[in-house]
């Protein structure tokens, strides 16, 4: 056997005794030094210089580990084992990008409300990962035992690491949301105050949309600050349009010009910016003066987009007819039958259903079966266009996105419809993810249903958001 075999015999014995005894003695240490010596610059050397190296890790880890907290505050703990095992220091090191993650996120929930419950699951998860990250501090220093806790931790990481991944993606799509709020409020505000804008701006807004529809994207009803008429009209006419997108997405009609409709629901409220934000803003019934100001928004609107947007006389015509009615009620022009262009009418059918199942500073929202069914209504009475009413059946009583209660209790997301327009029996029953059982409480993982294949269950209504934060908030923050 040669002299470096020796070595490395020798040095073996002595790590084996030190996983057993949990520390060499220090005549064992001695022992070590003086193999060293001898083996300078050999295979013990080396062997050193590698343990010698991932103590210094360690140690760096240590001290990263007192930095890690999101909220800025230091770790005050014992330091870590004077040796962790590679696997140990693996999780310490994903549990510190976990942490890295955590604080980018941070600013995305600085001063939420008490209501927002992403808020409340952002800080839960962060807890949990700073927890576990003190648990590697308590680590024993028997590598064994290292192990075995290691993989109950890392599983645990696992889980944080889904929820830091369900963050960022609600994360991001908040600040998809926001942006174009921003973008279409912007743009409103350019026309209002008579700036040239180029139509393309729009265009790229209601490209977005279309392709929402083309990737199942649910339908969410937004709510806007009426005390700021620009973005109190970007945030409806953005719900109009994503409508307007579902009910033409395939219908042969629009075949050739799919982008218009979108974009004259982007467009049909852009004389709302000319409405005082305290009328908008006021709880009580209108006034007649009040209501003749708001009335005026349809022909302002029109009017400056004829001005200021070149090529967009359809749309202009579109935004004033908005709110004519069939019998001639409407206003600003009194118009019937057909009188109002195709456009118009579908404007208006789609105006009204996201009016109704959006809250409003005098009232909650209506539940969207309620707003469908109160639309239908309307045109079964003359005022509205039945054919464009009908459409809203695409969506179903509960369209893709919504929350709903079950006839037993269980709370559910819609996920799917039928497509069968003029069918009053399947838009009641769209394909659901049931999400808890009916006592509340969360199901393992989520379980389909389809409605119409399913004999004795039914829908009862759509969750309002207060309830939505109770039930859901703590698993399915984004659906609350």
């Amino acid at each position: 056997m040669s002299d470096s075999q020796v070595l490395l015999s020798k040095i073996a014995a002595l790590r084996q005794q030190l996983e057993q005894t949990q520390g060499l003695s220090q005549e064992e240490d001695a022992s070590v030094e003086v193999l060293i010596r001898r083996d300078n610059g050999g295979p013990l050397h080396r062997l050193e210089q590698h343990v010698t190296a991932g103590v210094h890790q360690t140690n760096l880890l240590d001290s990263t580990l007192r930095q890690l907290s999101p909220d800025g505050s230091v770790i005050e703990s014992s330091v870590l084992p004077r040796q962790l095992t590679a696997t140990a220091r693996r999780i310490l090191e994903d549990g510190r990008k976990l942490l890295d993650q955590l604080r980018i996120l941070a600013d995305a929930f600085d001063g939420a409300p008490p209501t927002d419950t992403l808020a409340d699951y952002y800080r839960v998860t962060a807890a949990m990962a700073e927890t576990s990250l003190r648990i590697i501090q308590a680590f024993p220093d028997a590598p064994s035992a290292q192990l075995r806790l290691s993989q109950g931790l890392e599983a645990i990481l696992g889980v944080i690491a889904e929820r830091v991944d369900a963050l960022n993606a609600a994360v991001v799509e908040r600040r998809e949301e926001a942006d174009r709020v921003d973008t279409l409020a912007d743009l409103l505000r350019s026309l209002h105050s008579g700036k040239t804008v180029d139509l393309q701006a729009f265009v790229k807004l209601a490209e977005s949309l279309v392709d929402g529809v083309q990737q199942a994207a649910p339908l969410r009803f937004l709510t806007a600050d009426a005390g700021d008429p620009a973005r109190f009209a970007a945030g409806h006419g953005l719900t109009v349009a994503a409508v307007v997108a579902r009910l033409t997405h395939r219908d042969p009609e629009f075949r050739n010009n799919r982008l218009d409709p979108v974009l004259a629901a982007l467009l049909h409220d852009a004389g709302m910016l000319s409405v005082p934000a305290s009328i908008l803003a006021q709880p009580e019934p209108l006034d007649d003066t009040q209501r003749r100001t708001v009335e005026a928004h349809a022909e302002i609107g029109a009017e400056m987009i004829m001005r200021l947007l070149p090529g967009a006389a359809a749309l202009a015509e579109a935004t004033a007819q908005h709110h004519e009615r069939l019998d001639g009620t409407g206003y600003p022009a009194g118009l019937r039958d057909n009188q109002i262009s195709s456009l118009g009418r579908l404007l208006a059918v789609c105006d009204v259903y996201t009016a109704l199942a959006s809250t409003r500073p005098h009232r909650h929202a209506f539940d969207t079966r309620t707003a469908l069914t109160d639309t239908l209504l309307l045109a079964e009475r003359g005022l509205l266009d039945r054919q464009h009413a009908e459409r809203l059946l695409l969506l179903s009583f509960y369209p893709v996105g919504s929350v709903v209660e079950l006839a037993d209790g269980a709370v559910a997301l819609v996920v799917g419809n039928h497509m069968r327009p003029r069918d009053l029996n399947s838009p009641a029953r769209p394909v659901v993810a049931l999400l808890t059982d009916s006592e509340g409480r969360p199901l393992p993982a989520p379980r389909h249903v389809d409605m119409a294949q399913c004999e004795g269950r039914s829908i009862t209504r759509t969750l309002p958001p207060s309830q939505r934060r109770q039930l859901l908030g703590k698993h399915y923050p984004e659906l609350s």
